[in-house]
């Protein structure tokens, strides 16, 4: 490994690196959902634990609110000033003061959303408790050490979490009745990363209060990149809401499971984007076009093998790690799953990395909220006759939509270089 580093520049050496640190955390990101996901089913059985999943996709929606999109508008101003060498901290913290007002403003728009609707103000005590992890996740500033290139102290802070969270699991829950402590002990987890992380910021950063002046078009960025990931989130997590709805906590369960390994399968493709972002930000367009090639071909590799595990190797899975058997009866199901891996990782490269890097938000935009529109328009059609099945077939068929119109954009801007350097040459 030190011999290979040798050979690459500072900057190369940096994403290399931050990527093993990412790839670290993305390890634990892999084992302790197979720990953790079939302790919680076998233990608090499936209704219970379709009830706490739930929880779970309406705080994905939650932490796509307050996050704003800054997550990727402030990691390349950061990774802007780190080149230049300047001040990181007026731009921290008008981050910090938006998404702290953010913070209050999402958890009184879900207080409306859980006591208005009966189907979840029978349990409102899980939705709120949940929130914790949405102030965690707005302290952590990932974001920030995204950007300064500093992912292995984020990842050091984010595995200690992590276990903390696992090992209070096992210590405290041992039947149905304890189903409470999950969100507790979930914001727990999240709230020790953020302090620990807040409190580190602050050898890079200097406190401000907070100033607004000459954000305008910083925060325009931002609301197009927050448009589209809310409706990336809101994909993800309305599966589980429409099917709640219509179906139950129970299958909630069911397609839970399922989704928690789709997602693990999901999640080798984070430290790709998270590591080259601030690294491709820098570089000029040929750069970035000659990179994204190389990129592709090892994403096209990597969801290909992570599609024909599930595929062949799905009902083994589940056999292992989950004992309710209405899950086992379904598992053809996730092997239909499985196909969206395929895609998943193709149509991130250009929403999580080129579409950033090149600044092309509306186009990220647009390809967020038709799949968004997509997925709920064919969810409300297929669900309510189809149940499960048709989360499924909507899941396939939405991730599939988000590679086509990605390939749409991606040549497209290269058409529209190709006529820039004509019109330039021209002149």
């Amino acid at each position: 490994m030190k011999r290979h580093l040798k050979r690459l520049d500072d900057e190369q050496k940096t994403v290399a690196k931050n990527y093993s640190a990412l790839m670290i955390l993305q390890g634990l990101n892999y084992v302790l959902p197979f720990v953790i996901i079939p302790f919680l089913e076998r233990t608090l059985e499936l209704e219970r634990f379709g009830l706490v999943m739930l929880a779970q996709y309406l705080m994905a929606l939650c932490i796509a609110a307050t996050d704003f999109g800054f997550s990727t508008t402030a990691v390349r101003e950061i990774s802007v000033l780190k080149s230049k060498r300047e001040d990181y901290s007026t731009i921290y913290f008008k981050v910090f003061w938006a998404r702290a007002i953010l913070l209050v403003l999402v958890f009184a728009a879900l207080c409306v959303f859980v006591f208005t609707i009966p189907r979840f103000a029978k349990e409102w005590e899980v939705y709120l408790l949940s929130y914790g992890m949405v102030v965690g996740q707005t302290m952590l500033g990932d974001w920030f050490f995204q950007g300064i290139e500093r992912m292995r102290i984020l990842t050091a802070v984010n595995a200690v979490s992590k276990i903390l969270f696992t090992l209070l699991l096992f210590l405290f829950i041992s039947s149905p009745s304890d189903y409470i402590l999950v969100p507790i002990f979930n914001s727990i987890g999240y709230l020790f990363a953020g302090v620990i992380m807040f409190g580190l910021s602050f050898r890079y950063v200097s406190w401000q209060w907070p100033n607004f002046r000459n954000t305008n078009g910083f925060y325009r960025d931002s609301f197009q990149i927050f448009i589209s990931d809310l409706s990336s989130q809101f994909t993800y997590a309305a599966n589980g809401v429409v099917l709640g709805l219509f179906a139950g906590d129970s299958v909630v369960g069911i397609f839970s499971a399922f989704d928690k390994l789709i997602l693990a399968a999901r999640k080798m493709y984070i430290p790709i984007s998270q590591a080259f972002y601030p690294y491709l930000s820098r570089k000029p367009y040929q750069e970035k076009r000659s990179m994204m090639k190389k990129l592709a071909l090892g994403t096209l590799t990597i969801g290909t093998i992570g599609m024909l595990i599930l595929v062949f190797f799905g009902s083994f899975i589940l056999n292992i790690l989950y004992a309710d058997p209405a899950i086992a009866a379904n598992d053809y199901l996730l092997k239909w799953m499985g196909i969206s891996v395929l895609f998943v990782g193709l149509s991130l490269l250009f929403t999580n990395l080129y579409a950033p890097a090149r600044k092309l938000f509306h186009q990220r935009l647009k390809i967020l909220t038709s799949a968004t529109v997509f997925n709920l328009i064919l969810g409300f059609l297929l669900v309510p006759k189809l149940g499960l099945t048709g989360t499924i077939v909507t899941t396939i068929f939405t991730e599939l939509l988000m590679v086509i119109i990605a390939a749409y954009y991606y040549w497209g801007d290269a058409s529209s270089n190709s006529e820039e350097n004509q019109q330039l040459n021209k002149r």
